[in-house]
């Protein structure tokens, strides 16, 4: 078996790119966000309660998020928003004076369709904006911003650049060609393959769909699907490609993607695309469902917006176009309540990020946005609510008290020191072994027995780890009521991401 070069970079256990299956008894296991508190009230006249398409980058010293905002209670149109904060838990939005709202330019709005003279009569209900770090890319272009817009009938995939991330102009086509593009369409700049990566929404037909039961415009068969491009500069573009899942994977609608490179381990991308089920038909379990009446009013506009549910998937990938993606929910409605389980629910935002815990001494969380009370008529306004992960908690192996082996594929590192993050039970263990290529164990290189809880633990050995730095060896981790995440060799002791760190490690 050829070994896997892995130097220092973070490996996970999200999907099997290193494990040995026929020697690994270790159970893999999917774990789900956690809600958490409110942050954001959209409340204010211009906002609505259709806000949504959430993303957010860390830039500098503060994230910035933007979202799109509309809905009951606020005009129609394009109107995209800035909110800012420098630990994703305290939000506020700053006084632009950038577009008018009704005579008024004291508002956080960046973007609306007044500045789009390019397209007159313009539509769009999303923008992703990215800070781009190609270094050829001219400052006054810095900021990239990704638009799905409608102009007299014809869809288009538009791009803005801003020097700031704040004051926007219209840049160029990205693409033009019957898609639907009305969903968040994501892009970033991958400095190893030294390319702009573009995913957005499109369709295919599939015969999978049940007779009739197509939405509103767009046939009878079509499934919501993602796409992904590529670009030397920006401009000129591959044809899209449609995202690979495996032949045994379902065939769902995939509204969104939030596709991003993962910060801890930047040659992995991370997905959370929002699942779209539409049941096509009113059945007894929509008069039990919570929100019945305002779902029957919703359907008067249109069937599927009272009759659709959505969830979110996890996917993640190594080369962009071969996805590893469960078909079970990473994050589900939830509990029903007065705002839950409509159409936009478990619309996770674009851009994960820490935020601290509140306990001295514990890491921080990885955080997610999500949007709440959308369809309401009440005057206070949507929510927008986090949800709280282990750092990276998307997966993991696992193994009851009976113990569990999990070997490796032969692999070749660099650097001194092996750490990893994992949790025990109280009773529970995890020990952690070198062996060779061949799976001979190597002496000085078994661990003590490892237990607690740690996203950053050092795992000791006798020997040293430089002897072995550049030969191929395989990890075997022997689990007991334990669960591990991840690991990672590195150069020197390093002790575990700062609160508020993201985009910082590795």
């Amino acid at each position: 078996m050829k070994a896997i070069f892995i130097g220092n970079s973070r490996e996970v256990f999200w999907d099997s790119f290193v494990i040995d299956p026929e020697h690994t008894t270790a159970s893999w296991r999917m774990h789900s966000p956690q809600r958490r508190e409110p942050v954001i009230c959209f409340d204010r006249p211009w906002e609505g309660s259709h806000c949504y398409f959430i993303n957010m980058f860390r830039d500098g010293d503060r994230l910035r998020m933007y979202y799109h905002a509309s809905g009951e209670g606020a005009p129609a149109g394009v109107r995209i928003c800035l909110a800012e904060s420098h630990d994703g838990l305290r939000w506020e939005k700053p006084s632009l004076g950038i577009c008018a709202f009704q005579g008024s330019r004291e508002n956080n709005i960046v973007l609306d369709a007044s500045m789009i003279p390019e397209l007159p009569g313009a539509i769009s209900d999303n923008l992703f904006v990215f800070r781009d770090s190609n270094p050829a890319c001219p400052e006054e272009e810095r900021y990239k911003g990704v638009c799905g817009i409608v102009c007299q009938k014809q869809r288009y995939l538009r791009c803005f650049v801003s020097p700031d991330g704040v004051h926007f102009r219209y840049g160029w086509e990205l693409y033009e060609r019957p898609m639907f593009f009305d969903s968040l369409n994501t892009a970033h700049y991958d400095p190893v393959r030294k390319k702009y990566f573009c995913y957005f929404r499109g369709w295919h037909r599939s015969e999978l769909t049940p007779a009739g039961a197509g939405t509103a415009g767009q046939g009878k068969d079509l499934i919501r699907d993602i796409r992904v491009m590529e670009s030397e500069d920006f401009r000129h573009w591959s044809e899209p490609e449609l995202l690979a899942f495996g032949e045994d994977s379902r065939d769902f609608h995939l509204y969104t993607n939030g596709v991003e490179p993962y910060y801890r381990a930047r040659h992995i991308l991370v997905g959370f695309p929002a699942r779209y089920t539409d049941r096509y038909a009113w059945s007894a379990n929509y008069d039990r469902l919570c929100g019945r009446e305002e779902r029957r009013e919703r359907m008067k506009d249109c069937p599927r917006f009272g009759l659709t549910v959505t969830d979110c998937l996890f996917m993640c990938s190594r080369d962009g176009r071969s996805w590893f993606r469960p078909d079970e929910a990473f994050l589900r409605p939830g509990p029903e309540n007065d705002w839950s389980w409509r159409y936009g629910d478990c619309f996770l935002n674009a851009g994960m990020f820490e935020t601290p815990s509140i306990y001295p001494g514990e890491a921080p969380e990885l955080s997610f946005l999500s949007p709440t009370k959308r369809w309401t008529q009440e005057a206070s306004g949507n929510l927008l609510v986090r949800y709280g992960l282990r750092v990276d908690g998307f997966a993991s192996r696992w193994a009851g008290y009976a113990p569990r082996v999990l070997t490796t594929k032969p692999i070749v590192f660099s650097g001194s020191r092996l750490s990893v993050n994992f949790e025990t039970s109280a009773a529970g263990s995890m020990l952690v072994e070198l062996t060779d290529g061949n799976g001979k164990p190597l002496d000085g290189f078994r661990s003590c027995e490892l237990f607690g809880n740690s996203i950053d633990r050092t795992v000791d050995f006798e020997g040293d780890l430089r002897t072995l730095a550049g030969k191929p060896v395989r990890l075997r981790i022997i689990l007991s009521d334990a669960d591990v995440y991840s690991f990672r060799f590195s150069d020197a002791e390093e002790e575990a991401c700062a609160p508020c760190g993201n985009h910082q490690g590795r």
